[in-house]
């Protein structure tokens, strides 16, 4: 069995995945190597070692930043830790959001908070796009560069996001 996520499970090596045929090819690969459908105990330790390599695999693929790496990775140009960095044209305009964040979660602006949120979700989804660009036809050193800065945005994006309090 295959150590690479797309192998395992039979997809295209894309960053844009259907999430719901992922899902129906983990399924469909868990069934096939679930540790119950095999009565010698070798057998059985094989597909538990199977299923760990499988649920890896699927949270992998499922995480977009986590399918970023393991693209990268798979390409042979998986750059250094650069947490930092964000592009250029986010910087500006994440010190702003930030400020206006914090003050509708101080004064609990829920309307203000829903735009933010609505502003983050936007920003993810571009930032989604952009990667899937980037990892098509032609991928080089300088594409992967960019994803190092794109993921680091997403990254950060997320974080809004996640700190945004429930609307």
């Amino acid at each position: 069995m295959s150590d690479d996520p797309f192998e395992l499970f039979g997809i295209e090596r894309r960053f844009a995945l259907d999430e719901a045929a992922l899902r129906r090819a983990f399924l469909k690969a868990s069934a096939e190597h679930h540790p119950d459908r095999f009565v010698d105990p070798i057998e059985q330790a094989e597909a538990v070692e199977s299923m760990s390599r499988l649920t890896e695999a699927y949270r992998v693929l499922s995480d977009p930043e986590s399918r970023a790496r393991a693209m990268l990775a798979a390409s042979g140009l998986e750059l250094a830790e650069d947490r930092d960095k964000l592009p250029p044209e986010l910087l500006m305009e994440v010190m702003e959001v930030r400020e206006e964040m914090e003050h509708a979660v101080a004064s609990v602006d829920h309307e203000e908070i829903e735009r933010l949120r609505r502003w983050a979700t936007q920003q993810r989804a571009g930032y989604l796009d952009r990667l899937d660009e980037l990892f098509g036809p032609g991928f080089d050193q300088q594409q992967a560069a960019s994803v190092r800065l794109t993921l680091n945005a997403l990254r950060y994006i997320q974080r809004m996001l996640e700190q945004l309090p429930a609307g």
